[in-house]
C-alpha cells in the first residue's frame, strides 16, 4: 500500500476517495463542498489511470475522485488530531535527555539514576487517534508541535516535517513527568474540609522554590498540613504489620571491593549527612525501602562494574502508619513524580514531596508509601509486577524494624538499542 502523500490533483479510486472524504468530515471539513477542486469524475480516457493511494487501476468509464485540498484545511484537520501533543523529540525529548545526562552524572549523587526519555512514535500516536493508515504520511506533513516543529518547512529549516518514527509527548505525559497536575490532590483535600485551588497549589510550588523553609507561612501550606493531620486523625492511613513480609534496601559497590556493606551501613545515613531526597530535606534521615527484592535494580540502576548488596528488613513494630500516595488517586504520580528529578543539590522537583514528608513526620506517620515508578518497565503493570516503595521515618532501628540479613548479587544487565533519528540534534550522551 502506497498511501497518500499529498492532496494536490490527486487521483483516487472510489474506495480511497471515500476514505479521505469521510476522514475529513469526521474532523469538521466537508471538502467536496468547501474545495472547488475536489471533484468526482468519470475516466473518459481510453487508457486506465492509477489510484495514487492503493495503486489499483481506474479503468475507462470508471468513476474516481480528483482531489485538491488547500493546506489550511489539512492544517486544521491536523490541529484537531494533534491537540494532545505537548512536545516532540526536539523540545521535550532534548530537555529530558539533557536532564537525564546531568542527573546520571551528578558527582554528589552517584547511586540515583534516571531512564532515557521515551515518547510515543508519530505512527503510534496517529493510530491511537484513529487516523487511517493510508493517511499517515499526509498527516505527518501537517502535524505541528507547540515548539514550532513540523509543518511550514520554509519557516522551520532545522528539522522539517515530522516522520513516522519521530517521538512526540502528549500533554498529559508532559504534565505528569514534570509534576504539573495538581487537581487530584485538591479533590483529596476537599474530603477533609479543605479547599485548595489548583492555581493556588501551583503558586505554592513557586513559593517553595523561594522560601522552602517557610511553607507553613503560606495559606496552601497550612491547608496541606491540616489535610494530612485530619487524614491521620481519622485513621485513614495505611497500616503495615510484621505479617506484611520483608522490605529491601540495595546499595552498589564496585566489584573489586570484596567487603560487603555492614548492617550499620544499610540504614539511612545519620542526621546531617543525607543528601536531598524525594521525601527528605538535606541532612534529614529517611530510610528508602521496597517490598520486592527483584525490583531493587530498577530503583538504583547498577552497572556491569557493580556488585549489589541488598538488606533484608523485617518489621518488628505492631503497626507502621503510612500516608499512601495512592489514597487520593491510585494512578496519579504527577504531584509526587519520582522521575521528576534535577541535578542541582537542592532539587526543586523534591520541594513539594519534601514538605509532605516533613508534615507526615511531624504529625506522627511512620512514612510514605508510593508505587514504584518503574513498574511499567519491571513488568506488565499487573498486580504481581507492581511494587511499592516506602520512605520511612519516626522509626527506631532494631526496635521498630531490623535487618535480618545482607545478600550480595551480581547484576545481569540486558542492553537494547534504540536508534536516534538521523535528523535529531540529540547526541548519544543525551541518551546514555
Amino acid at each position: 500500500m502506497k498511501g497518500i502523500i499529498d492532496l494536490n490533483e490527486t487521483e483516487l479510486c472510489l474506495e480511497c476517495g471515500d476514505l479521505v472524504i469521510k476522514f475529513a468530515k469526521t474532523h469538521g471539513q466537508n471538502i467536496m463542498e468547501s474545495q472547488e477542486n475536489c471533484q468526482r469524475k468519470t475516466n473518459d480516457q481510453v487508457e486506465s489511470l492509477s489510484c495514487n493511494c492503493c495503486e489499483n487501476e481506474i479503468e475507462a468509464k470508471d468513476t474516481y475522485y480528483e482531489l485538491t485540498v488547500d493546506d489550511n484545511v489539512l492544517d486544521s484537520i491536523a490541529d484537531r488530531i494533534g491537540k494532545d501533543i505537548g512536545g516532540c523529540t526536539w523540545c521535550e525529548g532534548e530537555e529530558r535527555g539533557y536532564l537525564v545526562h546531568l542527573f546520571n552524572n551528578d558527582p554528589y549523587d552517584k547511586d540515583s539514576r534516571m531512564d532515557p526519555p521515551e515518547g510515543i512514535s508519530v505512527n503510534d500516536y496517529l493510530s491511537a487517534k484513529d487516523v487511517p493508515e493510508e493517511l499517515y504520511q499526509l498527516m505527518c506533513k501537517h502535524l505541528q508541535c507547540p515548539c514550532g516543529h513540523g509543518r511550514e518547512v520554509d519557516r522551520n529549516m532545522n528539522h522539517g516535517w515530522f516522520n513516522l518514527h519521530d517521538d512526540i509527548y502528549t500533554k498529559q505525559d508532559v504534565e505528569e513527568y514534570w509534576g504539573h497536575d495538581y487537581e487530584q490532590f485538591c479533590v483529596f483535600s476537599e474530603k477533609y474540609g479543605e479547599t485548595i485551588e489548583v492555581e493556588a497549589l501551583k503558586e505554592f510550588k513557586v513559593y517553595l522554590s523561594n522560601y522552602p523553609l517557610l511553607a507553613l507561612k503560606h495559606d496552601v501550606g497550612q491547608a496541606i498540613y491540616r489535610t494530612l493531620e485530619k487524614h491521620f486523625q481519622e485513621k485513614d492511613y495505611t497500616v503495615i504489620t510484621p505479617e506484611f513480609g520483608c522490605l529491601y534496601r540495595g546499595r552498589t559497590r564496585k566489584r573489586d571491593t570484596t567487603k560487603p556493606f555492614s548492617k550499620e551501613n544499610m540504614w539511612a545515613p545519620p542526621a546531617g549527612l543525607p543528601q536531598h531526597g524525594r521525601y527528605n530535606c538535606i541532612g534529614v534521615p529517611v530510610l528508602y525501602v521496597c517490598n520486592r527484592l527483584d525490583a531493587i535494580p530498577y530503583e538504583i540502576h547498577p552497572t556491569h562494574e557493580d556488585t549489589l548488596d541488598i538488606g533484608d528488613f523485617q518489621i518488628l513494630k505492631d503497626e507502621l502508619k503510612l500516608f499512601d500516595i495512592g489514597s487520593f488517586d491510585p494512578n496519579f504520580q504527577g504531584f509526587f513524580n519520582e522521575e521528576n528529578e534535577e541535578t542541582k543539590a537542592l532539587k526543586e522537583a523534591y520541594l513539594l514531596p519534601n514538605f509532605i514528608g516533613a508534615c507526615c513526620s511531624l504529625i506522627g506517620f511512620n512514612g510514605v508509601q508510593y508505587e514504584g515508578v518503574h513498574s511499567n518497565v519491571y513488568g506488565n503493570r499487573s498486580e504481581y509486577n507492581t511494587y511499592i516503595n516506602f520512605a520511612l521515618f519516626n522509626i527506631t532501628p532494631d526496635k521498630d524494624i531490623e535487618i535480618n540479613n545482607i545478600l550480595s548479587y551480581t547484576p545481569q544487565i540486558t542492553i537494547s538499542l534504540k536508534e536516534i533519528p538521523k535528523t535529531t540534534t540529540i547526541s548519544p550522551v543525551s541518551y546514555f
